[in-house]
């Protein structure tokens, strides 16, 4: 090894470089995500002390900001949120221009938010290694509807909605979550008996292992003189809550359209 790779290796320039392939881009909440971490040795010899796989998604919270003349302003900020954290505690060295590859695998975590709307998922992979320019790899997920999830949506546009938008919001603590965030999904109807009756409805998804819980929030169409003052007071918005299970999709159409039908 020459003098001049070994300087180039002690500030960053030439390091080992890491690529973090997976075998399924599409996962369901608490699903396996699994694939391998690909290290290309660079131009020195180097020491890998583990790898550190970070799972993460984006949220949004609206703060309140005085602007240059003192006026409040309402902004909407883009924040970062780690769901879960992997180690692969593997010491190794890696040799100019050798290539290595460590599987992995580990579950989804089962609040991980749908990737819809604004949403985003994706693992950060860092090699602890010193003085490396180029140790890190950003993948993104594909986070798609479990089998519960998909059959609300699905129940939902048989009686006439869509999924229009979806948005992870930023919530104050709360027990009901490990999250600083809910993800609402957005519905607008198309068709149906709730066509022109209701301005939304949308929807919250707690997984409960076997079960799914959802919140409904139903925005009812303001109409006439009163029905403008009590959208501003968002007196038209009603909450409704169930669980659900395998054992409820046979009805489970019926069982949401009963729901929605008592609070518009």
């Amino acid at each position: 090894m020459s003098f001049f790779n070994k300087v180039l290796g002690a500030v960053g320039i030439g390091a080992a470089k890491v690529d973090t392939q997976l075998a399924n881009t599409e996962v369901e909440p608490g699903g396996e995500v699994c694939g391998i971490v690909k290290i290309t040795g660079g131009k020195t010899e180097q020491n890998i002390n583990k790898i550190d796989l970070d799972l993460l998604c984006n949220y949004t919270v609206e703060i309140e900001r005085e602007d240059s003349e003192g006026n409040s302003e309402t902004v909407t900020e883009v924040r970062h949120y780690t769901l879960d954290r992997f180690k692969i505690e593997e010491t190794f060295t890696i040799t100019p221009g050798e290539v290595k590859e460590i599987p992995f695998a580990f579950a989804l975590s089962e609040d991980a938010p749908l990737t819809v709307g604004h949403s985003k998922t994706w693992i950060d992979t860092n090699l602890d290694i010193e003085m490396a320019l180029d140790k890190s790899d950003k993948d993104y997920l594909q986070v798609v509807p479990s089998h519960l999830q998909l059959a609300v949506i699905h129940a939902l546009e048989a009686i006439g909605f869509k999924l229009y938008e979806a948005d992870c919001e930023g919530i104050e603590s709360a027990s009901f979550s490990r999250l600083p965030f809910v993800q609402e999904l957005e519905f607008k109807t198309i068709s149906g008996d709730f066509h022109k009756k209701l301005d939304e409805v949308e929807v919250v998804f707690f997984p409960r292992g076997e079960q799914l819980e959802i919140i409904f929030e139903i925005d009812r169409k303001a109409r006439g003189f009163m029905g403008f003052f009590k959208e501003a007071l968002d007196l038209d918005e009603s909450n409704a809550r169930m669980v659900i299970s395998e054992q409820d999709l046979d009805s489970l159409t019926d069982d949401i359209y009963d729901i929605i039908d008592n609070n518009c």
